[in-house]
């Protein structure tokens, strides 16, 4: 029998755009590999020498360029001086096991949870992908049905295929006028759970690449009457706790676990990263399935990075007050451009957008260019490198250790090229194409045997790989999906805008299909 429909508060659909948020959101308004001949050189062991000193000074060379980074890390390379090999070990005496921590990494993992409002943190060294494929395999059988948003990242996807699960899939909405994905509706999670009540697993995405959230506590209410679990990949806001300016924490709202990435919007190194959860139970499920997929050498550099972070972050109140006077001056000097934009109103107030993280600078070039046209001006003429570029806006990623000189640097070189444009009906907006019908699981169509095929000639065939634009690399078409006229012009407008088309063989406009 289907479970009865969860009637908690606001989840009506002609509630959708009167909940509670309204009046938190207007509160915050304000506020090696082999040997040489015996005798002659180690010319491998020269190359890899040499490669190692090109990156070395790449490195070096682009730290001392001038190019200010609005784009992850969130320390934006600020604070250390060359690598850190001094402090490069492995599991030595004293320094614990990652993997079954009870002395330094353990007082860690303590500190993070506490930070996070969460009974269990686990450290990450393999970014935010580690934790979603331990949590899914955790939290999932094999075969299972699960509920994935379908703007979730590739890592939620590769669980699936690994795990064999059986997946179903919400599209979110778009926010009118600016072609971006709006939250999760609450009721369409339940609608979803309603036609399928053996879900088992339900996977979200809160915030998104640009900052949307959703409504994680009144999902996870409904998940539970259902029976089933819900992971967040909230790997996108770190920050969160941090100031009441910014939305809620996923765990601490309902969710059975959820995944962030330090690294992100944090003064933390690329691949530190967090797994949380108040279940005892999966606590223990989780630290095994680390086990299975996270290194067995785990980086202490990245390890030190993590606790430096978390020291930070007890003391952290005055930063990010600092920080959102910065953002909130940014915002106010942004509302004097004429013809670009900088979204903040619009999805605040946007009935199918639940909240959002104002630390995410979505600025839109309104038909006088592409976002990918901006973020190239602002690389070329202004040593600024953005996030990413997809359709008709860039995406500008800030973090508390952002400057008042970089907030500086970007407003008024937004505000030079505002006003050398010159306005165009043409929109670069892309449209979002509808979910294509699936004809096999995921592992299924990967173990299919099959042949390649020109896209061109591709409608009605059955993709057997992931098809996807990067950025944001979420994707079009998933293996076992029909290859739809939809899909196809999505695909085409994409292109046309400049973004990278990519898939499993490298190989488009050739596709590999189910034969």
């Amino acid at each position: 029998m289907p479970a009865q429909p969860y009637r908690g508060q606001g989840h009506d659909e002609a509630d959708q755009g009167a909940q509670p948020r309204r009046e938190h959101r207007r509160h915050r308004l304000r506020s090696r590999r082999h040997r040489d001949q015996p005798g002659e050189p180690h010319q491998a062991d020269a190359v890899q020498r040499g490669a190692l000193i090109m990156l070395v000074e790449k490195l070096k060379e682009y730290a001392n360029s001038g190019t200010y980074p609005f784009h992850m890390p969130g320390h934006k390379r600020a604070g250390g001086n060359g690598l850190p090999y001094e402090i490069d070990i492995t599991e030595i005496d004293s320094f614990d096991n990652l993997h079954d921590p009870r002395g330094c990494l353990s007082e860690l993992q303590k500190t993070a949870a506490e930070l996070y409002g969460a009974r269990h943190a686990f450290a990450l060294v393999n970014g935010s992908t580690v934790g979603i494929l331990a949590a899914m395999r955790a939290m999932t059988k094999d075969g299972d049905r699960v509920l994935i948003a379908r703007n979730s990242h590739m890592a939620v996807y590769h669980a699936a295929e690994l795990c064999r699960l059986n997946t179903e899939y919400i599209l979110p909405d778009t926010v009118d006028g600016l072609g971006i994905f709006a939250s999760i509706s609450p009721a369409a999670v339940e609608r979803m759970l309603n036609a399928h009540p053996d879900t088992s697993l339900v996977v979200v995405t809160s915030p998104t690449y640009e900052g949307v959230v959703s409504d994680i506590k009144s999902i996870a209410a409904i998940c539970h009457h259902y029976g089933a679990r819900l992971l967040v990949d909230e790997a996108h806001g770190a920050h969160f706790p941090f100031s009441d300016r910014f939305p809620q924490s996923a765990v601490p709202c309902g969710a059975d676990a959820a995944v962030t990435s330090l690294h992100k919007t944090l003064p933390a190194m690329t691949q530190t990263a967090l797994l949380l959860t108040n279940d005892d139970d999966l606590a223990r499920e989780l630290q095994r399935q680390l086990s299975v997929f996270e290194t067995s050498s785990p980086s202490y550099v990245l390890l030190a990075s993590i606790d430096r972070c978390l020291s930070f972050l007890k003391d952290s109140k005055g930063a990010f007050v600092d920080y959102t006077k910065r953002l909130d001056h940014f915002y106010q000097a942004a509302k004097s451009l004429r013809h670009l934009s900088v979204v903040h109103d619009e999805l605040m107030t946007a009935v199918n957008v639940f909240d959002f993280d104002v630390g995410k600078l979505c600025i839109f070039g309104n038909g006088c260019m592409s976002g990918k046209k901006l973020m190239d001006i602002l690389r070329a003429d202004y040593h600024l490198e953005l996030e990413m570029a997809l359709g008709d806006y860039a995406l500008a990623m800030t973090s508390v250790c952002d400057t008042d000189e970089g907030f500086d640097r970007l407003i008024n070189a937004l505000t030079q090229i505002d006003s050398r444009c010159t306005q165009s009906d043409h929109s670069n907006t892309i449209t979002v194409s509808p979910l294509p019908q699936k004809r096999y699981t995921i592992s299924e169509a990967i173990n299919a045997d099959g042949e390649m095929c020109d896209i061109d000639h591709a409608e009605g065939k059955t993709s057997r790989e992931y098809v996807r634009a990067y950025p944001p690399g979420i994707p079009i078409l998933v293996p076992g999906e029909v290859i739809d006229r939809e899909a196809l012009i999505q695909l085409g407008a994409l292109r046309v805008a400049g973004n990278e088309i990519l898939t499993d063989h490298s190989a488009y406009p050739l596709i590999s299909i189910i034969g």
